[in-house]
């Protein structure tokens, strides 16, 4: 019920912006992930998605100056393209308050959403896309490079699978897990580290309805094991996006047993994911500054330790 009204707020929210292309919320907010503490107040996530960045801070700034400290509220009149779209492609404010809401939105153009849904160029993006999201406000296209994203991760996800004894529950985590891999703050200790069991057990419903019930890679047995098409994986390996794909399939031209073959994929897609994952998060650190200001950014980022941390305590 919680999840309803809020999805209501954020409807009213959005009304105030300069209008969108499309609108993504995702996070613990308006998908259930766990009990967390009442005192941890739940920040609302936004993907707000533009045709013009440039032009949506122009009117944003007049419309909404309140949304920005000094430091943002420079920057973001001043920035040029290149500076905004740096990194991750997207730049993020936190700590606005709206009614009795908090909320960090990050401001996308759509041609750099469809970019890394389709290409993977940093993950920043596709890896939020593929787990529960509400969207209030859609676009066909977005929509339909987001199911070629998710096509591409259950993919991946059944390579990297331990094929000795493969779950759908394993599965749903390995798949919760490719956005985290090289992460800035999994490697600081600021996510709590159950997290991605706790997406993946809470959000069975959708991983079910956007995975399992759409492909033919695979099916489920009644005690939760799987039944995997290897062949039929192998061969949608070759519709992974290119610079990935064209890494695996010059493992494919060696002369190997199947064994080394697999594992020679299966680290030549942590590597991969690793690395730009790691490159957008550390830079999008470094530009939070600029875009949130530097008290916002550190309280953010303290906020984010000590929860961390003390999930980390918790299970000691």
């Amino acid at each position: 019920m919680e999840n309803l009204k809020i999805r209501d707020r954020i409807i009213d929210f959005i009304g105030t912006l300069p209008t969108p292309v499309s609108v993504k919320a995702y996070g613990s907010s308006v998908a259930f992930q766990g009990s967390d503490s009442e005192k941890d107040k739940k920040q609302v996530d936004l993907v707000v998605i533009v045709d013009d960045i440039k032009k949506f801070y122009e009117e944003n700034l007049k419309e909404n100056r309140y949304m920005y400290k000094l430091i943002p509220r420079i920057y973001f009149k001043h920035a040029k393209v290149d500076s905004l779209k740096s990194y991750a492609s997207i730049c993020y404010t936190t700590h606005i308050n709206y009614g009795i809401d908090t909320y960090k939105m990050g401001v996308i153009e759509k041609k750099d959403v469809l970019d890394d849904l389709l290409n993977w160029k940093t993950f920043y993006i596709a890896g939020r896309f593929q787990k529960e999201m509400f969207t209030p406000i859609s676009d066909a296209e977005i929509e339909k490079a987001n199911a070629i994203n998710k096509k591409n991760a259950l993919t991946v996800a059944l390579v990297l699978l331990d094929r000795k004894n493969p779950t759908i529950d394993k599965l749903y985590e390995t798949l919760c897990s490719l956005s985290y891999m090289g992460d800035n703050r999994k490697t600081l200790k600021a996510e709590d580290p159950n997290k991605v069991k706790k997406i993946a057990t809470y959000s069975k419903d959708f991983f079910d309805r956007e995975y399992k019930d759409k492909t033919d890679l695979f099916t489920v047995n009644d005690d939760g094991s799987l039944n995997i098409d290897y062949d039929k994986v192998k061969k949608s390996t070759y519709f992974l996006p290119l610079a990935l794909r064209s890494k695996i399939l010059a493992i494919y031209d060696e002369e190997l047993s199947e064994e080394d073959e697999l594992e020679k994929t299966r680290d030549e897609i942590k590597n991969y994911l690793t690395t730009i994952i790691r490159k957008s998060s550390k830079g999008q650190t470094k530009k939070g500054i600029l875009t949130t200001g530097p008290k916002n950014s550190v309280s953010y980022a303290l906020a984010k330790l000590k929860k961390g941390r003390r999930k980390i305590k918790s299970m000691e």
